[in-house]
């Protein structure tokens, strides 16, 4: 089971190599950014009731793109966008290197890429993350003894 961090960055990793050349900003946007540009905010988490073992959290991301000009800001957000769908919406995960992991985030159907403002496109993205309860270790019953003769005797 992948860790949130390890969803996340899988999926800024996919984005920054479907969109070359972009520079990638986190968290906070500085005074005087480069375009073109794409931000990752920090994603919306709302738990989810799942199974008797487990939980879910729904995460609904945010990202947008800058560039000089709203044309050049939506094709970017397109791109990633194209690039997720092209990949039936599986983004592979990768681990703290970089590396291949194994695996996959599954997104939903993505909210689309639209114009916020002048330059600026936004590419909304949604997908669940399965994790289970916390459990409490016990330990497991190593023998146990039955005592036959005592119930021989009753009568019921």
């Amino acid at each position: 089971m992948a860790a949130l961090e390890q969803e996340i960055a899988s999926v800024i990793r996919f984005i920054l190599d479907s969109v070359p050349g972009i520079t990638p900003y986190y968290w906070d946007i500085p005074e005087g950014f480069v375009v073109p540009s794409v931000f990752f905010p920090q994603p919306e988490l709302t738990p989810l009731g799942d199974t008797f073992a487990s939980y879910a959290v729904e995460y609904d991301w945010y990202i947008q793109f800058f560039a000089s000009t709203d044309e050049d800001a939506y094709a970017s957000a397109a791109a990633a966008l194209n690039a997720l769908c092209a990949a039936r919406l599986l983004v592979p995960l990768i681990d703290e290197t970089g590396a291949a992991a194994g695996g996959g985030v599954r997104l939903k159907d993505p909210g689309g890429a639209k114009r916020l403002d002048t330059g600026t496109a936004q590419l909304t993205l949604h997908w669940d993350s399965r994790r289970p309860y916390n459990r409490v270790d016990c330990q497991k019953v190593m023998h146990y003894n039955l005592d036959l003769k005592a119930a021989e005797g009753k009568t019921e």
